[in-house]
């Protein structure tokens, strides 16, 4: 299978940041993600004007931000990497869990303890986006 790269707009939301203030609403704090609208963040207030986007919810489990996979799944390929049931819906982490067991993540080797390759979005990015790089040359 030939590596797809990921899209655009898959870097910045790996960066977002749910302590950062909405800049319309100061009082709450940015943790949904427009896909549509290049890169926006958005809080439940501005959420509206967005209905008929492309929208991730982020929210933190375990200390760190997560998406649900039902909403990412449309967008993304999330083969190959683990999935954590939050109160009953399952999620995906953007960044490395940092949280060390058995088996190894491959990008990170952060271990798990599952023979699933990546622990987050990101890993698996990385390692196909330095697969795809050397394949390049």
């Amino acid at each position: 299978m030939d590596f797809v790269p990921p899209p655009l707009w898959l870097e910045k939301l790996l960066k977002f940041d749910l302590k950062e203030r909405c800049h319309v609403y100061s009082v709450c704090i940015d943790n949904y993600y427009c896909i549509d609208c290049k890169c926006n963040r958005l809080c439940y207030r501005c959420d509206h004007d967005h209905i008929n986007h492309n929208t991730l919810l982020i929210f933190k489990y375990d200390g760190q931000s997560v998406v649900l996979v039902s909403e990412v799944a449309e967008y993304i390929n999330i083969s190959n990497i683990i999935f954590e049931d939050c109160d009953g819906d399952k999620v995906l982490f953007l960044e490395s869990k940092g949280n060390p067991s058995v088996s190894r993540c491959e990008a990170c080797s952060i271990s798990d303890g599952l023979p699933i390759k990546f622990c987050s979005i990101a890993c698996k990015f990385k390692i196909y986006s330095i697969n795809f790089t050397e394949k390049s040359k």
